[in-house]
């Protein structure tokens, strides 16, 4: 669950810029330092786009508010306001290891 995926349009066809010693060749930096994420590519939108893993992704979803017929009424990733929500969890879903329940959803002890 550590695949990054672009926070505006969900792609993990990413990059990220690294720093490398020039002498050495060898990568200088830590991919999990949040500064390095906020300035990066995607390939998909053409465009700077922050990087988040599925469970930053799933947080932000939680936050698009849903109206009674289980519609979202916001945008999120590449699902226009309107989409069924169950929609977005199937987009989810299918980028779990296991599956959306027992990654992101259960809280309780594993």
């Amino acid at each position: 669950m550590n695949t990054l995926y672009c926070a505006k349009c969900g792609s993990t066809d990413v990059q990220i810029m690294a720093w490398v010693d020039a002498n050495t060749n060898e990568y200088r930096g830590d991919v999990n330092d949040p500064l390095e994420l906020k300035d990066c590519w995607c390939e998909t939108c053409k465009d700077h786009a922050e990087l988040l893993t599925i469970r930053l992704l799933w947080n932000r979803f939680a936050e698009i508010p849903v109206n009674n017929d289980d519609e979202i009424e916001e945008p999120f990733l590449n699902f226009e306001a309107g989409t069924c929500k169950f929609d977005v969890w199937h987009w989810f879903d299918k980028r779990c290891p296991h599956n959306l329940y027992r990654d992101l959803m259960y809280i309780g002890e594993k």
